[in-house]
């Protein structure tokens, strides 16, 4: 019959005391001071004209700004100013590169295509 009594036993013996340090509070007269980051305002990432370059303009080269510009973004996230910036500068670079790029492949068409037009109508006889 002793194997259905139940054992009751101290709860300070079955987990014992944990000692904790104090906490410090600061006094009544002391001054809590916070500092935080002053780096000034996140440097711009050129996200816009990063898109507009890649969908009104010379994709290929638009897709890199705006990966360059994500990247900036990601290090804006992170804290990192510099390398936003450089990222950002990259990105506006390659966004005008894609610009010009698109400006220029209109032009060369352009005349390719009149220099065509101009070939037919010469080669039309009446």
């Amino acid at each position: 019959k002793q194997w259905y009594q139940r054992r009751v036993r101290d709860p300070a013996q079955q987990y014992p005391a944990q000692q904790y340090p104090a906490q410090q509070y600061p006094q009544q007269g002391q001054q809590v001071v916070v500092v935080t980051n002053q780096a000034g305002p996140a440097p711009q990432t050129n996200a816009l004209i990063a898109w507009i370059a890649c969908l009104c303009f010379f994709w290929p080269l638009g897709l890199v700004a705006v990966i360059k510009a994500n990247n900036a973004d990601k290090c804006i996230s992170r804290g990192d100013f510099d390398g936003a910036r450089r990222e950002g500068e990259s990105a506006k670079k390659w966004a005008i590169a894609a610009i010009i790029t698109q400006v220029v492949l209109g032009v060369l068409v352009g005349i390719l295509y009149a220099i065509y037009v101009a070939v037919i109508f010469n080669s039309i006889s009446y």
